[in-house]
């Protein structure tokens, strides 16, 4: 009987050192049931239960020595099973729509990253925004030059050409405005003349017959000078688009252009360290103004001080170019080389005769108003603007001293009123007699 006992609690013994047991955090509540050996003929059963802010308390009960008749077990090493966490569930919307899971992203291709000369996509930096003329003007420019594979150099001077090229027919359109214009400037600088000297003399029946002369000649000659304004105010958006997108590439700046350059200016994202280009650029357009002039494009209205004004301005652009990135300076002279040619070829008979530009007058021919030359002509100018100022003040205050004659009492200009001189001689009363 005793040893049946014996069997029992050796097999109870054995089946609780081998239950897993796991003991969570302090802090929390725990339970835990474990076997401590003490020696190799005795085991210590402690049980312990511990809360947050409760006392811990502890038991230790000690168990018989084992019998000398039955073998002792050897322990099993102990396995502790980590809890499993479980996933929070994804609960349904009011509507019971569950999203689904994103979708695992995937590697950009390189042809977004990169173009086709293996540089960074325009895109990629910030430039070529296709919903800006700028932007359109830098995606042609990189086309130009990654998939055409024009060094930097080339590709701004290829898109000048193509750009002034688009432009050409408002070029011709200007010129044939301009040679009209000047084809009639005798007789127009004749008929203005006259008006300005009746307006000199404020001889109002003057003035209006020479402004209806002026105004019946440029009907009949087909005189616009509104047309003459019209070709640079087309062609302003191409070469603002372009002179903008040029900047925005070489300000950023594009990795590229810092070795895109040629010869003395490698790169093109600095100003020319020997000012070349903007010297060049000034004497180019003076070139090309010089050879406006005498054909009478865009200055057929201007007189001595206009045109000597004008040849001052390309000299007064270098305090600007000297400043600008090569790049920029590159395209303005390409640009006036461009001009330059297209004034010499503008300039032949037959090339005029094609496109139907009259022909410019004779230096034969003058006008027959002579017009004083240097100080003299600026003196006659401004004494006739003053005599032109002083006859409108009085024109001014002649029209405020009948309105308001219109709208007040009448000013007496007598010195007595005759209606209240008094007579000692009473008034005589004729009699009539029957």
């Amino acid at each position: 009987m005793e040893l049946r006992h014996c069997n029992r609690l050796a097999v109870s013994l054995i089946r609780l050192s081998r239950q897993p047991t796991f003991s969570p955090c302090a802090r929390n509540f725990s339970s835990s049931t474990r076997l401590y050996p003490k020696t190799s003929s005795q085991l210590i059963f402690k049980r312990s239960i511990s809360w947050q802010f409760w006392k811990s308390s502890s038991t230790a009960e000690s168990v018989d020595p084992w019998p000398a008749n039955i073998v002792q077990p050897t322990p099993e090493p102990v396995t502790i099973t980590p809890p499993i966490l479980e996933v929070p569930k994804i609960e349904a919307d009011e509507f019971g729509y569950i999203p689904e899971p994103p979708e695992i992203p995937l590697d950009v291709p390189l042809e977004f990253l990169l173009n086709s000369a293996g540089e960074p996509a325009l895109s990629t930096l910030g430039l070529g925004k296709l919903y800006l003329p700028t932007g359109w003007v830098q995606q042609g420019l990189d086309f130009i030059h990654a998939d055409i594979g024009l060094p930097w150099w080339g590709t701004l001077m290829l898109g000048t050409f193509i750009i002034r090229t688009i432009t050409t027919p408002i070029a011709i359109y200007n010129q044939r405005s301009a040679a009209k214009m000047q084809l009639h400037m005798p007789k127009l600088q004749e008929l203005q003349g006259k008006l300005q000297e009746a307006r000199i003399r404020n001889d109002q029946l003057a003035i209006m017959r020479a402004g209806s002369d002026l105004m019946e000649f440029m009907k009949y000659s087909d005189l616009k000078p509104w047309k003459a304004m019209l070709g640079p105010f087309m062609q302003m958006p191409f070469f603002i688009s372009l002179f903008l997108g040029i900047r925005g590439l070489a300000n950023y700046p594009i990795e590229s252009m810092m070795f895109g350059g040629v010869m003395w200016f490698q790169d093109l994202t600095v100003p020319d360290p020997y000012y070349i280009l903007p010297v060049f650029t000034a004497v180019t357009m003076f070139v090309t103004m010089e050879l406006g002039i005498e054909t009478g494009m865009r200055t057929a209205n201007l007189g001595p001080i206009g045109r000597n004004a004008l040849r001052v301005v390309p000299f007064l652009s270098l305090i600007f170019t000297v400043n600008f990135s090569s790049a920029l300076t590159l395209y303005w002279a390409t640009s006036n080389v461009i001009s330059l040619a297209q004034s010499v070829i503008l300039r032949q008979p037959a090339v005029r005769k094609a496109l139907r530009l009259p022909a410019p007058p004779p230096k034969s021919i003058e006008t027959k108003t002579k017009k004083k030359k240097g100080f003299a002509g600026m003196k006659e100018n401004f004494r006739n603007s003053k005599l032109l100022a002083e006859v409108e003040k009085r024109k001014q205050a002649g029209d405020d001293i009948f309105r308001r004659a219109g709208i007040s009492s009448a000013v007496p200009t007598y010195k007595h009123d005759p209606t209240k001189v008094k007579t000692n001689n009473p008034p005589q009363i004729r009699k009539t007699f029957e």
